[in-house]
């Protein structure tokens, strides 16, 4: 679809769909009208304004299930910021280097584990 087309499905002006394209701030209502339209996700318009590669794709499933691909390098960075904020809210003594290092084993077993695959972290 090019850029006219989306702004008409979502029902949106074309100078407020190429704010969008352009990363200026616009309302959050206007992302919940392009992400259906696109096939995303809710939220995946923030997410790529939050650093994101990649928009979450939705595809529909029978009964009206929808189901969301998962990027392996977005489900390591969500395991390791929960790893931390657990550890931050169990802990007031844990320095930042056991925290660290608690991500990577965390990070590590779920991937000898086979639960997720190997992704390059940072």
């Amino acid at each position: 679809m090019n850029k006219i087309d989306v702004a008409r499905a979502a029902q949106l002006q074309i100078n407020t769909y190429s704010k969008v394209e352009d990363g200026k701030q616009v309302r959050l209502t206007t992302y919940a009208k392009i992400e259906p339209i696109l096939g995303w996700a809710r939220g995946s318009c923030s997410d790529i304004l939050d650093g994101a590669t990649a928009a979450t794709i939705v595809e529909k499933q029978p009964g009206g299930a929808v189901v969301s691909d998962v990027q392996a390098g977005d489900l390591a960075a969500d395991i390791a910021n929960a790893v931390q904020n657990a550890a931050v809210s169990v802990s007031d003594s844990l320095t930042a280097a056991e925290i660290r290092e608690m991500k990577r084993r965390v990070l590590d077993e779920l991937i000898r584990q086979g639960k997720i695959p190997q992704v390059d972290r940072d």
